[in-house]
């Protein structure tokens, strides 16, 4: 596994990428979906498939009072990330400042900047820069003007129809209901989610709609 810190990347990378977006915080079968697709267009385009995530969940920053907690530590998250097949992995701080730079000026200089992206895989309801200003249909006209590949990952849900996110595991959890949430996971619980099972440990969900 290969992990680069953002913040302290100079120059462009200096491999051609396809990355996938988003916090991966679970890395549930919507974002093993996202990795599939990386990895396949990887390999019909000759690029290195990556993963672009945040050192911290970003709702953390958005919201501080509202105490909400990872499924999965950013340690936890990376060695997820590399068993579905992805070895590249780029960190972001989710600082102040990131958090106030618009989806434009992120796409601009980190994703094409930075690391080189030719292809980008997001989820149908991805959103980033400042107040969520970036959603898909924006980033296809970036992408567009940029001559860069964009694959848009249609909803994952359960065999009841649940849609599988990070926000549905969470309330799962609440409820005790470790199959919905293994069932969403596409895997069991790992140890530290099991502490939050049956415990007076306190979950706090958000809505996707804040989950970048």
């Amino acid at each position: 596994m290969r992990v680069y810190q953002v913040e302290q990347m100079e120059g462009i990378f200096d491999t051609p990428t396809v990355i996938c977006l988003g916090v991966f915080d679970g890395v549930h079968l919507g974002h093993q979906r996202l990795i599939q697709e990386a990895l396949e267009v990887a390999r019909r385009q000759d690029l290195l498939a990556m993963v672009h995530t945040y050192d911290v969940l970003p709702a953390q920053v958005i919201y501080p009072d509202r105490r909400i907690q990872a499924l999965t530590s950013l340690e936890e998250r990376t060695a997820l990330i590399e068993a579905a097949g992805i070895e590249d992995i780029a960190v972001n701080a989710f600082t102040s400042q990131l958090q106030k730079a618009s989806g434009a000026a992120f796409f601009q200089e980190v994703l094409r900047g930075k690391l080189n992206a030719r292809h980008l895989v997001v989820g149908f309801n991805h959103r980033f820069g400042f107040r969520g200003d970036t959603d898909v249909h924006t980033l296809e006209d970036l992408c567009k003007q940029a001559g860069i590949g964009l694959s848009v990952i249609q909803p994952v849900r359960t065999r009841e129809g649940n849609l599988v996110s990070s926000s549905a595991i969470r309330s799962a959890l609440l409820l005790d209901d470790v199959e919905l949430a293994e069932e969403m996971l596409g895997r069991p619980l790992s140890p530290s989610m099991k502490q939050w099972v049956s415990s007076e440990h306190t979950l706090h969900p958000f809505s996707i709609s804040t989950e970048v």
